[in-house]
């Protein structure tokens, strides 16, 4: 497992110095990455009988962190799914991708989600499974931000960046208060009895849903990954069939057996799933973009799993085990059917495309499979488990029931709209759009070739499997039994179990959904009047922009102040702050005692220093007096016997001394500032207080709060951090994480300063040609080369 999880990470080096050597090439060391994730089918095959298998590193023992893996039936059964689809996808993407693409970051992008979502679904330490969770976030904002020149697919990656990362802050509040409650790190060895008797139960419950549904787009959540379709289609394929998006839905089946128990948290799961799946549904009717039909098709059928697992019961978590196959299957297939129609054809807009059944034929057999799946027809693994869904939510009641039955009826309306592109012809279309029609469908359209056919071919072949032999998809769902607790449940899949209200609800929901389809326009009509003028993402975008504006107001009121009035608002903030903690805590004033007469002088130097520089007249008088602060505080290091401090603060002042000689030309000469009599009184009593405060404040730490702890690492630092420097082992060892904090914050700004000193350059930040179809619901020509 350890191997199947870091070989993704050690490839994507690998690809990233070959994208330029061997161009789309890469994608085949890419797909061997895969490969170990592949092995683990293996362990699977013994499943559940056999005990889980488990792997551990460990790294920081006082903190309870390690690499630990545990690979028991479902989270197997999920790793061999991101195997199998990530190998697909490598493969898939040296087919689709145009010759110009960068090799050297496209792969190696993909290799690293896939390693994070490998390591998240075998993860055991619950701060790893953090960990992973959180680089899922930032290499899928990599991927959907990709074409980066594009604004849709900066606001898409963004997007999906923001809201998962609101996910994420959920997540670690609630892994730290498990680990409290639990008493351990460990998920597999948490005190599920302590962690009920919690208070931090609850608060946890809450977060944990927070977090799943960011991840897996429930509402009001769904907003970011329809925009994530700006990605390239092999990534959506990855990303919407075993991955980024069952990432939410992994959360609720794994935590449901710490919270399945709880009122509260089937409460909010199965409603919030069952509203999900109609709204999605309900969406994804309205789209003409194929993709973006798809994206909302998975926002439904999320919906569908999250209702299924939030039951908390063995037969939801059989039910939605079994859909999970299902689902990979026929959306990572439709996905690439997707990429194979924009490809041949040069567009997915649905209006534009008309019967390519004749001109391609074999992506419409694929196609065919895979819909009819989605759409719960038999004789097909859609349909198995949408009877197995049915009958989850008629034991929990009838308008649990209606609701599903909605949501499928939809189902099958969009499932129809997209197999329509095979079949009818078109509706003719106002002259602009005719001539953009023109402009942008192939003039000879021809079948794929085997790189792009063999792919869905073979997922399209497990959905046909899964429906005509079920007990191969039942053994694949019992493999996760013992690890979803689902043992007793003694129901079983298959094509026909009787005439039963789950089929007689199946026939209702064919029959409204063939009603929708007749009468498509009418229906068309009804959406556009019910469709309220406010939505998901007019309320994000006001949000973002309300924040933007709010924080350029602060920048204009603040720093875009004279340096005086910035003063001013400093020294009353901290005087405010002060003057708090003193009311709070009324402070022990110490008499200072007697004074050293060494430090007399240096005093009398720190006073000039200040004194004279509000006397200087030039800049040259300034920085030299200013200097004096500088020596002076060394001296008074030196006469502290702190000779390594004095030493950096001398070279300290050195360097700003030089900095400030290069730059003297370009500093602004000194003037006076005019100022009111007011404004003198204010500024006196401003500077007053605030050195009444300091004086104060350094008189009241003169008696310690608690013992000192310098004697401890002057005792501790040679035989605990073995170093004769204690400084030096304080910083690398006693308050090593604060030094690598620091260190990060320096090489963050670095960066930073980085990209403001090239940007402009090599066209980083340029708008591509033709790069308006931010605001336009069709992709450009541009684009859809750019796609290819």
């Amino acid at each position: 497992m350890t191997l199947a999880v870091l070989f993704p990470f050690l490839m994507a080096l690998v690809c990233a110095w070959a994208g330029q050597k061997l161009g789309r090439r890469t994608g085949y060391l890419a797909a061997a990455a895969f490969l170990p994730a592949l092995a683990l089918a293996l362990p699977l095959a013994g499943m559940p009988g056999a005990a889980p298998v488990t792997e551990t590193t460990r790294w920081v023992a006082e903190l309870d962190l390690s690499l630990a893996f545990r690979g028991d039936g479902f989270s197997l059964l999920f790793a061999v799914l991101i195997g199998l689809i990530g190998l697909l996808a490598s493969l898939y993407s040296v087919a689709y991708l145009s010759a110009t693409e960068k090799f050297g970051r496209f792969f190696p992008y993909l290799l690293l989600f896939g390693g994070s979502m490998l390591g998240l679904v075998l993860s055991d330490n619950l701060i790893a499974l953090f960990g992973f969770w959180e680089m899922t976030s930032v290499t899928s904002f990599l991927l959907i931000g990709l074409w980066h020149t594009r604004g849709a697919a900066r606001d898409g990656a963004v997007k999906a960046f923001l809201v998962s990362a609101l996910g994420g802050l959920a997540l670690l509040t609630a892994v730290a208060m498990l680990v409290i409650a639990g008493g351990t790190a460990s998920l597999s060895g948490l005190d599920l009895a302590a962690v009920r008797e919690s208070p931090l139960f609850t608060p946890a419950l809450l977060l944990t849903i927070l977090a799943a549904a960011t991840k897996s787009a429930q509402l009001p959540f769904h907003l970011w990954l329809p925009t994530a379709m700006e990605a390239p289609t092999p990534v959506s394929a990855f990303l919407h069939s075993a991955t980024m998006v069952k990432a939410g839905v992994l959360l609720v089946a794994k935590f449901g057996l710490i919270f399945g128990g709880a009122a509260l948290w089937s409460g909010i799961l199965v409603p919030l799933g069952l509203v999900t799946l109609a709204w999605g549904s309900w969406l994804a009717l309205r789209q003409t973009d194929l993709k973006a039909l798809l994206a909302y098709s998975t926002v439904s059928q999320l919906g569908l799993l999250v209702s299924l697992y939030g039951l908390a019961d063995a037969e939801g978590r059989f039910a939605a085990t079994a859909h999970l196959l299902n689902h990979a299957a026929f959306k990572a297939a439709l996905f690439f059917v997707v990429g194979i129609i924009d490809h041949e054809t040069g567009t997915r807009e649905i209006p534009f495309l008309e019967k390519l059944r004749s001109k391609l034929p074999l992506t419409f057999v694929v196609a065919l499979v895979a819909t009819l799946s989605m759409a719960g027809l038999p004789p097909l693994g859609g349909f198995i488990s949408k009877e197995l869904f049915y009958e989850g939510m008629l034991h929990r009641g009838w308008p649990y029931l209606a609701v599903a039955v909605a949501g499928s009826m939809l189902t099958f309306a969009y499932c129809a709209r997209l197999l329509g592109i095979f079949f009818a012809r078109r509706t003719p279309l106002p002259a602009a759009a005719e001539d953009l029609r023109e402009h942008r469908v192939k003039d000879h359209i021809h079948e794929a070739g085997p790189g792009l056919l063999l792919p869905p071919a073979l997922l399209a072949g497990a959905a046909l499997l899964f429906g005509l032999w079920p007990g191969s998809a039942e053994w694949l769902t019992r493999t996760a039994q013992g690890a979803l607790d689902f043992g007793e449940y003694g129901g079983h899949l298959s094509l026909w179990h009787g005439v039963t209200p789950a089929l007689l609800a199946t026939l209702l929901t064919w029959a409204l959904g063939a009603a929708v389809v007749w009468q498509a326009p009418a229906f068309a009509a009804l959406q556009s009047r019910l469709t309220p003028l406010w939505n998901a993402n007019t309320v994000y975008y006001t949000l973002t922009q309300g924040l933007g504006h709010l924080a350029s107001t602060v920048v204009a009121r603040t720093q875009g102040l004279a340096l005086p009035d910035q003063l001013r608002i400093m020294l009353l903030s901290a005087g405010i702050m002060g003057g708090y903690a003193v009311w709070r805590s009324p402070q022990v004033f110490q008499p200072i005692g007697r004074v050293p007469l060494e430090l007399v002088p240096i005093g009398v130097l720190l006073v000039a220093g200040a004194v004279g520089v509000l006397l200087s007249r030039n800049r040259l008088t300034a920085v030299i007096v200013t200097g004096l602060t500088g020596f002076g505080s060394a001296a008074a290091f030196l006469a502290l016997r702190a000779p390594d401090l004095a030493l950096t603060q001398l070279l300290i002042e050195a360097v700003t001394v030089i900095l400030f000689l290069l730059a003297f030309r370009y500093l602004p000469g000194v003037r006076d500032l005019p100022r009111t009599r007011g404004r003198l009184i204010l500024d006196a009593v401003l500077a007053g207080a605030a050195g009444l405060g300091t004086t104060l404040l350094v008189l009241s730490s003169l008696r310690f709060l608690a013992p000192p702890i310098s004697p401890y690492y002057l005792v501790n630092s040679y035989s605990g951090g073995g170093g004769k420097n204690a400084v030096n082992v304080i910083l690398v060892d006693f308050r090593g994480f604060d030094t690598m904090g620091e260190g990060l914050v320096v090489a963050m700004v670095a960066l930073a300063v980085s990209s403001l000193v090239t940007l402009g350059k090599s066209g980083r930040t340029r708008t591509a040609p033709g790069d308006s179809p931010d605001l336009s619901p069709l992709p450009s020509r541009h684009q859809n080369r750019r796609r290819k």
